[in-house]
């Protein structure tokens, strides 16, 4: 594990990341849970209106980081968030909510989202060399898993408190901090511009490139499973079931905190210790655990089951991410890395545009739990993935490589 001091840049960075991304994960709870309340279908609809964007537009999104810089993208996009939720609360005062309310903003926010999420993944490499790159990305994960394990309790008190006006003026603070940060602070390493990036054939040429890179499909394929089994039925499901067994939003908030409270001791685990030498072992633990954790959920009884199940599924998915992640950028070409960035969100994106829907369907027949127990059916078949692929098995990673877990870095 490197031991290399961080740049002050850097870390002001990470600490502006906490506020940002608590903010915009207050409104995403607080989206969700509204949507919920208007049955299965429509919470299904909001949650596809947030991911479809991304498949549509993430690979122009990475291009866009490589033309421009991901610095200038993140400035650009961050202050398009904070103007989408400043509208929201004012059309939501005046106006109140509705579906097709809560449709618009979802879309909005995805569509800016997936040209910032590749500038947001490659963005530590402008700050540490590659030794201790392994080490940034984990810190920026601790910060989005802090976030993100105070968010849905938060968002399930606020949405009560605040209603959902208040709560996107939260979000509207932490995109301000953020922009602040991103205008003051000056990465060290120079970004080094790729004209052709946004062209059609330098987008092309990064999928080509991708797709005959030794590991690549297998790595964005387990990391597609995963992401289609564990977001749909944690996000859309976590509510649904909290609906069905009388569950408070509070509780859910907690539910769904505890997902991310249980990658936060993963992720701080493989921060001080550093990852496996031999990555794909873990890479396919991590899915066996989340299964595990699924079925768990699928047969809580109380909502302190729950509780513990989804905090293993949690701990599953940083066993895995925190040995993908890395492994993922050491074998991307340096100046190709935002766009293959923006395959691995894609792959991450692209089968909730299939499940969601489905999901929404099938809960409404069959009700949460047999669908929790097929997704974690979905979720071992990523472990059959990483075993059977002898470049991944053949892999060593130097122990200066440590573990990442955050968003853009983790499975969203």
């Amino acid at each position: 594990m490197s031991r290399e001091r961080m740049p002050g840049a850097f870390n002001a960075w990470v600490i502006a990341t906490v506020g940002s991304d608590l903010g915009a994960g207050i409104l995403a709870f607080a989206l969700a849970w509204i949507a919920s309340g208007y049955g299965p279908a429509a919470a299904s609809v909001v949650l596809t209106a947030t991911v479809a964007p991304s498949v549509v537009f993430g690979l122009i999104g990475g291009a866009a980081a490589d033309r421009f810089g991901p610095r200038r993208v993140m400035v650009v996009c961050t202050t398009g968030l904070m103007m989408v939720s400043a509208i929201l609360a004012v059309v939501v005062t005046f106006g109140g909510i509705t579906p097709t309310v809560l449709m618009v903003a979802a879309a909005t926010i995805g569509t800016i989202s997936a040209f910032h999420r590749p500038a947001v993944g490659v963005f530590p490499r402008l700050f540490v060399s590659d030794r201790a790159l392994g080490t940034a990305m984990a810190r920026v994960g601790m910060a989005s898993q802090i976030a993100g394990t105070v968010a849905p309790p938060l968002g399930g008190m606020l949405i009560g408190l605040l209603a959902l006006n208040g709560v996107a003026w939260i979000d509207v603070a932490g995109c301000l901090g953020m922009v602040v940060a991103l205008l003051v602070i000056h990465p060290p390493l120079e970004f080094s511009p790729a004209p052709e990036a946004m062209t059609f054939r330098g987008i092309i040429d990064g999928v080509v490139t991708a797709r005959h890179t030794g590991g690549i499909p297998a790595l964005l394929l387990s990391v597609g499973i995963v992401a289609g089994a564990v977001i749909p039925s944690l996000i859309l499901g976590i509510p649904l079931a909290a609906r069905e067994r009388g569950w408070s939003a509070a509780e859910a908030g907690l539910i769904e905190a505890g997902w991310i409270a249980g990658g936060l001791v993963a992720g701080a685990w493989f921060s001080w210790r550093g990852t496996a030498t031999r990555t794909w072992r873990p890479m396919a633990a991590g899915p066996v655990v989340v299964a595990g954790g699924l079925v768990g959920l699928a047969l809580s009884p109380t909502w302190g089951w729950a509780l513990v199940s989804t905090s293993i599924i949690g701990m599953g998915v940083v066993i895995f991410t925190a040995h993908v992640f890395p492994t993922y950028v050491l074998f991307a070409p340096a100046a190709m890395l935002s766009r293959f960035q923006s395959l691995l969100i894609l792959v991450q994106r692209a089968p909730q545009l299939v499940i969601n829907p489905l999901l929404g369907v099938f809960i409404g027949i069959a009700a949460t739990g047999p669908v929790l127990i097929a997704a974690a059916a979905v979720a071992i078949s990523a472990a059959v993935v990483v075993v059977s692929n002898t470049t991944l098995r053949a892999f060593n990673s130097t122990p200066d490589v440590a573990g990442s877990s955050g968003d853009g870095n983790t499975i969203d």
